[in-house]
């Protein structure tokens, strides 16, 4: 018999479990093989980003993408089309449900349903689950099996350790903590109801879309004070389409850029794909592009929101299209290119890449504006990660203008650290000191992306890893849509070995 630890039972946790037992159990191989289950929240299938009942807490992604199922993405669009009964409060806009954007919990019950289903599938089939309410804090090995010691002192032993371990909060800011009016992080929501007064000025540090959420948060709750973000470029996430404009590229293709590796022998670089996105959106809008007016976006957030708003209603523009387009292609491009390329790629465009491949729902864009227009909301720009003081009882920010802004409640909504080395996990931390995962240089662990198999110098060829802590080699790890399909990667290297063993 078997082991396999999933450590994590959210989202990509769940995905692994239910593609293991169907994969399994089509190899004839459920009596071979036990899987355990790790998670520390009381429900599976939630976790912390699924699990947040705020209703303005919304899914940037349509759910036609968002199955559960490695090879059916739109499963979950047709579980909405039955739920009748409850999708009013939780489908925001009006188009038809394949497109539709929801609330994140209701994306959670839906996990949580194909959890149970699952489960009691699988003790029917005799496949053995075991679910431990409890947190993995060390891995180590015996006799070539892996010993997975839980918080309570339970050790579980192994052949295979799946890491699903979700988005670690980051350690940034840390010596803020001991002050009563930071928050570390926005989740759990509850915290923030609890801890901060409705008419307190709040910073709030990011400007991607953990900042919306924290500012949802809020707002949904009835605060009543400023709000301010707070960020190195003061850049909000563009505005998500209902529905985008379907473009098929002619530039930026998997075909020129493997002509371009022909001819020159070279892997593609930064300079390449740049110049063929260029030629790209000037292909998609049909005349040259004034590109510093393009991609400056110089103007107040307000005045950005209000354009992205209208662009958004009319179906998004050339940048938002052609990222969505790239959605297929973006990971093999990545791929392809070598270390140093990836450095410059994240240092010259990454920023812009993610504001426009990650927009924020229309939704939320359109209370955020209600937010500008009543002179509740404020975005700025500052100086630096040593831009942040606290001189009792205010926080200072120094904004990018030299001007000193004073907030009396500070939350840490910059997001998760690529970096191991800044993910607050002990986990993490313990198997970076066993040389059980090694840090990839732009992000994550070393992983390798044929078989979602971490490579380490010490950590043997049983241990695997999906989501965020793969976010260096891979692109796409905060889409669900990606994480399932390399867990179905992940799910086919596991068979391949158990039929070659047994």
């Amino acid at each position: 018999m078997k082991n396999i630890t999933i450590i994590g039972g959210g989202a990509n946790g769940i995905s692994a479990f239910i593609e293991l037992f169907i994969q399994v159990t089509t190899a004839g191989l459920e009596r071979a093989v036990e899987v355990t289950i790790v998670e520390k929240d009381e429900k599976l299938g939630y976790g912390l980003a699924f699990g947040t009942p705020q209703p303005g807490h919304i899914l940037n992604t349509q759910a036609d993408l968002m199955g559960i199922f490695a090879h059916e993405p739109a499963h979950f669009a047709d579980w909405l089309k039955k739920q009748d009964h409850r999708k009013d409060n939780n489908v925001k806009g009006k188009g038809d449900l394949d497109n539709a954007y929801t609330t994140r919990i209701f994306y959670g019950d839906y996990i949580a349903e194909q959890a149970s289903i699952f489960l009691k599938k699988a003790r029917e089939y005799g496949f053995s689950v075991t679910v431990i309410k409890d947190e993995a804090v060390d891995i180590a090995t015996s006799e070539e099996r892996y010993q997975v010691r839980l918080g309570k002192g339970e050790t579980i032993t192994s052949d295979y350790v799946i890491l699903a371990l979700g988005t670690p909060k980051p350690n940034n800011f840390t010596s803020f903590r001991k002050h009563q009016r930071y928050l570390d992080f926005p989740w759990p929501a509850s915290r923030i109801k609890a801890t901060i007064p409705t008419k307190a000025h709040v910073g709030v540090l990011g400007t991607s879309l953990s900042a919306i959420d924290t500012v949802m948060t809020l707002v949904d709750n009835g605060h009543q004070g400023n709000i301010t973000l707070f960020s190195p470029d003061g850049k909000l996430p563009r505005v998500q389409p209902l529905e985008n404009k379907a473009y098929e590229r002619v530039y930026l293709t998997l075909e020129n850029i493997h002509k371009i590796k022909r001819k020159t022998l070279e892997k593609p670089r930064v300079k390449s794909l740049i110049r063929l996105f260029m030629e790209e959106v000037e292909h998609y809008e049909g005349h040259p592009v004034d590109w510093q007016q393009l991609t400056s976006r110089q103007s107040a957030a307000e005045e950005l929101l209000q354009w992205d708003i209208s662009s958004s209603e009319e179906g998004g523009d050339a940048l938002l299209n052609i990222a969505d387009a790239l959605r297929y292609d973006a990971s093999t491009i990545w791929s392809w290119m070598d270390m140093d390329q990836k450095v410059l790629f994240k240092k010259w465009v990454g920023n812009d890449w993610a504001i426009n491949r990650h927009p924020m729902p229309l939704h939320n864009a359109k209370k955020l504006l209600g937010l500008f227009e009543e002179g509740q909301l404020d975005v700025c720009a500052m100086m630096g990660g040593d831009a942040v003081s606290y001189e009792k009882p205010a926080f200072n920010i120094k904004t990018s203008e030299e001007k000193v802004m004073a907030v009396d409640f500070l939350v840490n909504a910059t997001g998760s650290s690529s970096a191991l080395d800044q993910m607050e996990s002990p986990l993490i931390h313990r198997l970076l000191e066993r040389q059980f995962i090694q840090p990839y240089e732009v992000g994550g662990a070393i992983i390798n992306e044929r078989t979602m198999q971490v490579i380490s110098p010490k950590g043997g060829g049983g241990i695997y890893a999906v989501g965020h802590i793969a976010n260096g080699i891979l692109m796409d790890v905060n889409a669900v849509w990606y994480n399932v399909k390399t867990i179905g990667t992940l799910a086919r290297d596991l068979i391949f070995r158990l039929v070659e063993k047994d």
